[in-house]
């Protein structure tokens, strides 16, 4: 009896198929909560912002471009410190001098694409791709282990088991911990937005980007690297979803605040 031959393209496509699925990110929120932020950002947006986005850099949604500093980081390397910053065990606050000397981490090139989005001399491209870099880096510096140790990469080298696989800390934190099934991102982004009102909106963007950097921090010493000897306790899992869900929907809000900001410098 002949066996008839499997196509080469189905092993790809297979192999292709397992490593989205059990990929283990360790620099940035997972594409979810990236989309979440930015559909946040977007309930969030003065109309004058939002046609600006639109009309000028031809952005009809933040989310469209959430994960594209995801994808520019594979293939240039240099980029990759870019999405984190990395603090001395033990230290609770961010001190760029300690942590950032270089200026070449995630809470620093806030700060430069901020500058280059508002720069009206410089070229289309470098202030849609500085927009776009926006959109990301604000999300990553408000998940918690973004701000993680130096000794052990954010939680990177912290292996656990979580659902049956072997995964790391950092892993979890970037929406791991989440269970996105129930709804759509677009649903689940609105949900977290109801729960905000005006006066918590006010408070947050007020605060500057090291003070982001310092409340991921903080969480991250309280929060995050406290576990029972290696073990995911049922509150430590809860806790986590609900730490997640405010950093999300902090990030979506603050995001907004700046890009309204910038955009209303122009005029």
């Amino acid at each position: 009896m002949l066996r008839r031959k499997t196509p080469a393209s189905f092993f790809i496509g297979t192999v292709l198929v397992a490593v989205f699925l059990f990929a283990n990110p360790v620099f940035s929120w997972g594409p979810q909560g990236h989309k979440v932020i930015a559909h946040i950002a977007e309930l969030n947006l003065s109309p004058e912002t939002k046609k600006h986005i639109v009309r000028e850099f031809n952005i009809n949604n933040l989310a469209d471009v959430a994960i594209w500093a995801d994808i520019t980081r594979k293939k240039r390397a240099y980029e990759k410190p870019w999405h984190y910053t990395n603090i001395k065990e033990g230290e609770w606050t961010y001190v760029r001098e300690r942590d950032c000397p270089e200026s070449n981490c995630v809470v620093e090139k806030i700060k430069t694409f901020s500058k280059r989005v508002a720069d009206i001399h410089a070229s289309f491209g470098e202030r849609r791709d500085a927009l776009k870099f926006l959109v990301h880096f604000v999300g990553d510096v408000h998940q918690p282990l973004h701000l993680g140790n130096l000794k052990d990469r954010g939680g990177g080298r912290i292996r656990l088991f979580y659902s049956g696989k072997n995964v790391s800390l950092h892993y979890l934190w970037d929406g791991g911990l989440i269970n996105w099934n129930k709804e759509s991102l677009v649903e689940y982004a609105a949900r977290l937005n109801l729960r905000v009102v005006d006066t918590e909106k006010s408070e947050w963007q007020s605060a500057k980007i090291n003070q982001w950097a310092n409340e991921s921090r903080s969480l991250a010493l309280k929060y995050a690297y406290p576990l029972d000897d290696g073990n995911l306790s049922k509150e430590y899992i809860e806790r986590g979803r609900e730490v997640l869900n405010q950093r999300m929907v902090q990030a979506g809000i603050r995001l907004a605040g700046l890009l309204n900001q910038l955009f209303n410098s122009e005029k």
